[in-house]
């Protein structure tokens, strides 16, 4: 019987948290040296710099800082940079999704000064963050866990960081020299977290309803209370692999219904036909019983 309720706490854990269905399956593998089919490099210019921000720096998404090599997706942030506008890296979706699992398989940024990020974008009230301040001495770093770098998770609220719902969880001891998963679920009304598949923090509030594109970036703008910086060296965020289970609005779907089968793209240009998984828990006695079915 101890064996058994060990179990279902494992399955607890590592369920997704809501009735979960997702129509497609996305794999992005940097295998080669170009940029695979579904993703596009942002080169959007931000103005950190202005209003009530305590940034002392504007920050540009350049092509140039965008590199697929030995096997990863480096998103470089160059050292040694003095004055505005920070040269930076992005990549997004080419596709919008409405609901997702999105796992990337990375090795965070050890330079200090960065802001390392994986995230839902529609607007900045309609935002899932996944972010790593590298430097420990951020003010997000030590309010989070007394200057031990942490992983930060938020819904952006109505009127962006200033209502937003932010929670925070324990990074890896060798997540700056070993690839690790990082997990977003979002579900209608839930956003979970996950490390290495191992349920992290839960977020009901702020949850965004429309659909938007999934972005990867690293990026700083010299503020005292988020990326600091900018870093004195090279900062690189390597990302080995993405695997996105999501649904759009062409599927039409409410959580519940049964998802169609949908052609799935791979970086190679190759195409199949994703089996749909659907994950719910089942309440049972000291806990919650997932139930996981596969159609092939």
């Amino acid at each position: 019987m101890r064996d058994i309720f060990s179990m279902l706490q494992f399955l607890t854990l590592t369920a997704i948290p809501a009735v979960a269905q997702f129509a497609s399956t996305t794999t992005f593998a940097f295998t080669s040296d170009t940029l695979p089919t579904g993703l596009v490099i942002s080169s959007d210019t931000i103005d950190d710099s202005s209003g009530h921000s305590s940034a002392t720096f504007n920050h540009q998404f350049d092509a140039e800082n965008v590199q697929v090599k030995d096997g990863y997706l480096k998103l470089i942030v160059p050292g040694g940079r003095t004055t505005s506008t920070l040269q930076c890296a992005e990549v997004s979706t080419e596709f919008e999704v409405l609901y997702a699992s999105v796992s990337t398989y990375a090795v965070l940024t050890d330079e200090a000064g960065v802001c390392n990020g994986m995230f839902f974008y529609h607007s900045d009230s309609q935002e899932i963050d996944i972010e790593w301040i590298s430097d420990a001495n951020s003010t997000s770093n030590l309010d989070a866990n007394n200057g031990t770098r942490a992983m930060q998770y938020t819904n952006q609220g109505p009127h962006g960081e200033e209502d937003s719902s932010e929670v925070y969880g324990q990074a890896a001891d060798d997540a700056t020299s070993t690839v690790h998963e990082y997990r977003l679920d979002w579900v209608n009304g839930t956003s979970s977290f996950y490390l290495d598949g191992v349920f992290q923090q839960q977020i009901q509030t702020n949850v965004p309803t429309t659909s938007g594109n999934w972005v990867w970036n690293n990026w700083a703008d010299g503020n005292p209370d988020f990326t600091v910086g900018p870093p004195k060296n090279d900062a690189v965020f390597q990302i080995q692999k993405i695997v996105m289970q999501y649904n759009t609005t062409a599927d039409d779907q409410q959580q519940g219904s049964a998802p169609a089968n949908r052609t799935t793209w791979t970086n190679s240009g190759t195409s199949r036909t994703p089996r749909v998984k659907t994950a719910a828990l089942l309440p049972f006695w000291g806990g919650w019983l997932v139930h996981v079915i596969l159609s092939v």
